[in-house]
């Protein structure tokens, strides 16, 4: 990920944490946090990120953000598949494989932290959630009725 990039991918998660009902989450905003999900997952984690300072990954408050993003937007109930995993429609498997493992190694009651709770079922959900993006009858199946249910609802309009 190229610095400017960062310059607005680092404030956004911030922010996002501070005023959340500032943004639109089923239009996909805010668009930075939803662009680059695999770096907000890898933050919060705790792993290393590519082109991202070292003392800026480790910082625990964008570890924090990135967690709360997770946590409310990714984990939100009725979340679809590809919300759920970070990924876009035309994800390559190695992508899948990978975003499954940061999910389940934040949402699993395994791998817990003390102190911190995630949505009951949430690792049971990614697990679905890969399942079904794992097959491609299934895979054609939920990205039909994603865009079925999109063309049905109605456009908001921007103030």
């Amino acid at each position: 990920m190229t610095p400017p990039a960062w310059s607005r991918l680092l404030p956004t998660l911030l922010d996002f944490e501070r005023s959340p009902g500032r943004y639109r989450v089923v239009l996909r905003e805010p668009r930075p946090l939803f662009e680059h999900t695999g770096c907000v997952m890898l933050l919060a984690t705790g792993r290393p990120v590519e082109g991202l300072p070292a003392a800026l990954a480790k910082g625990l408050e964008l570890r924090r953000a990135a967690r709360f993003f997770v946590r409310t937007v990714m984990l939100r109930p009725g979340a679809d598949p590809f919300t759920l995993l970070g990924l876009h429609p035309d994800f390559e498997p190695a992508q899948l494989r990978e975003h499954y493992r940061l999910m389940i190694r934040l949402t699993h009651p395994d791998f817990e932290v003390a102190g911190e709770c995630w949505p009951a079922g949430a690792a049971t959900r990614v697990n679905l959630a890969r399942d079904l993006l794992s097959s491609p009858e299934k895979w054609a199946d939920c990205a039909a009725s994603l865009h079925a249910r999109a063309a049905m609802r109605p456009r908001l309009l921007r103030p």
